[in-house]
């Protein structure tokens, strides 16, 4: 007959002690499968900066007909207050109301991105975006109208 130095095979002869080794093992495998998770999600979390330039590479294709179709209407402008300087101011004023509009669109979208990062918000409860949160936090706490 062969001698078998090692056939991982776990004998006892009490059944409580058999039931805590297994279940300290199963412990161990569980609180490892736990702390990979973790590692897994902690490599996805991203700096807002960091998502942001991810995307844009990602969207690139889409991003640089945007671009060329900017700088055509750029070149078109610049040519239409070459050949009609009077109308320069008014373009002017124009462009700079729309990129006020689009820059404060844009604060208050990031606005809410850092208050749902920092878990000040919860999706549900973002349903548009407010220009001004001043006007919408003192349009929230103004007393409803009681009914008589």
């Amino acid at each position: 007959m062969k001698d078998v130095d090692n056939n991982n095979v776990y004998l006892a002869l009490d059944d409580k002690k058999s039931d805590e080794f297994i279940l300290e093992q199963n412990l161990a495998a569980l609180k490892e499968i736990k702390n990979a998770e973790i590692q897994r999600i902690a490599k996805q979390l991203l700096s807002i900066p960091a998502g942001l330039v991810r995307l844009k590479w990602q969207n690139r294709r889409e991003i640089y007909p945007l671009q060329v179709k900017e700088e055509i209407y750029g070149a078109t402008i610049n040519v239409i207050m070459q050949q009609r300087p009077d109308l320069k101011d008014k373009i002017l004023a124009r462009l700079e109301t729309n990129y006020q509009y689009l820059l404060a669109r844009e604060t208050a979208t990031l606005r809410v991105t850092r208050k749902l990062a920092d878990e000040g918000y919860r999706t549900t409860s973002v349903t548009t975006v407010a220009l001004d949160e001043e006007a919408l936090a003192a349009k929230s706490t103004a007393p409803a109208p009681q009914k008589p």
